[in-house]
């Protein structure tokens, strides 16, 4: 399953049963009109996502059965496939970034890697990332560093094992 994917069934667990039987070609129509506006939307979605040379996503879903949060959240998924499981945008010039989004700043960083049960204030993240010693920047806007979350939760365990903490 594609990263983009498994971020829909995270939110969605249910939709992981249903996105197998569409792959199966087991979906009827019925089960899958009987699903919320907003669940319809994210399936077609992530069945885009896992097959794009033979399933198709209209925008219109959008428009028609998102707003708000969902919308955003859409978009940044849609940006997120484009970006990192197909390769196609290589080098990003623009992204998302919102409270809650997939990316961290140094605070976030450092909140994140607390939670794992590491010792890390932001000016710790500061200090290690000016010398090299937390990965580089996915992104940097404005002179601002953010970290995708897969980069943190690969730091982060890195990290655990390195000091073995579990």
């Amino acid at each position: 399953m594609k990263r983009t994917t498994l971020r829909i069934v995270e939110k969605f667990p249910h939709l992981e049963r249903i996105i197998a039987l569409k792959e199966n070609g087991m979906l009827d129509k019925k089960h899958f009109q009987s699903l919320p506006l907003v669940d319809q939307t994210f399936l077609r979605m992530a069945c885009f996502f896992e097959n794009p040379e033979t399933e198709n996503f209209n925008l219109k879903l959008l428009y028609e059965g998102l707003d708000n949060d969902w919308l955003e959240w859409a978009l940044e998924l849609i940006a997120l496939y484009f970006r990192e499981d197909t390769y196609l945008i290589q080098n990003p010039s623009i992204s998302i970034i919102r409270e809650g989004s997939e990316y961290y700043n140094q605070s976030h960083f450092a909140e994140y890697l607390n939670a794992c049960g590491l010792n890390y204030t932001r000016q710790k993240v500061k200090n290690y990332y000016s010398r090299g010693k937390i990965p580089n920047a996915d992104l940097v806007i404005d002179g601002t560093a953010y970290w995708s979350q897969s980069t943190v939760e690969k730091y982060g365990e890195q990290e655990r094992k390195r000091l073995k903490i579990k």
